[in-house]
């Protein structure tokens, strides 16, 4: 939850309903399962921790105000570290690394490139290992019924090695699109008049 907060507030300050809402446009909602009460635990932490800072309110017709988040510099580090550590691996934890995904335009083209590439590496190394143990036991006599617990997350493993590499080639093409996050951008609302 705390990568997703800071993800959506690198790319410009937001209030909870435009988080929300973003979320939802793009699909995210169904990959983290984040409740509206979600965002209103997580953001005094995240406030309190100097990662993002409280900024104007908002008044969208006859809806209440709403309080427009702003990502601090600490919060745009940390999120470029956490985002690093998840793209690179650990492998195998795909939940940790789709949600990088959903974020990793908060670093650079290039530096992503090099994170995905260096996952596969690491990828392509394990399932040459798991293949090469595979192929011993089933040398051995080792059926395949017995074996299907590890050629599965073998399978798993090839599907994802192919695409990080398809991937990191169309990342590589300059016609696709990489958002450039702008943290102090203006609110997505019209402020409210000071009183």
């Amino acid at each position: 939850m705390t990568v997703a907060v800071l993800g959506l507030l690198a790319e410009r300050a937001r209030h909870v309903y435009d988080m929300r809402l973003e979320m939802r446009e793009r699909g995210h909602d169904h990959t983290l399962k984040i409740k509206n009460a979600s965002f209103y635990d997580v953001l005094p932490r995240l406030v309190g921790a100097g990662l993002i800072t409280e900024g104007e309110t908002v008044r969208d017709g006859g809806r209440p105000e709403r309080t427009v988040y702003h990502i601090t510099q600490t919060g745009s580090a940390r999120l470029r570290d956490w985002l690093r550590e998840l793209l690179a691996g650990p492998e195998g934890d795909t939940s940790g690394f789709t949600v990088a995904l959903m974020f990793m335009f908060a670093l650079p083209r290039t530096e992503v490139i090099a994170l995905l590439e260096r996952r596969a590496e690491q990828m392509e190394q394990h399932v040459d290992e798991m293949d090469e143990a595979l192929n011993a036991a089933a040398r051995n006599g080792v059926g395949p019924v017995f074996l299907a617990d590890h050629a599965f997350p073998l399978a798993l493993r090839r599907a994802e090695l192919d695409w990080l590499r398809a991937f990191t080639t169309r990342l590589r093409d300059p016609a696709t699109h990489w958002p450039t996050p702008s943290p102090r951008s203006s609110s997505p609302r019209r402020k409210t008049p000071s009183k």
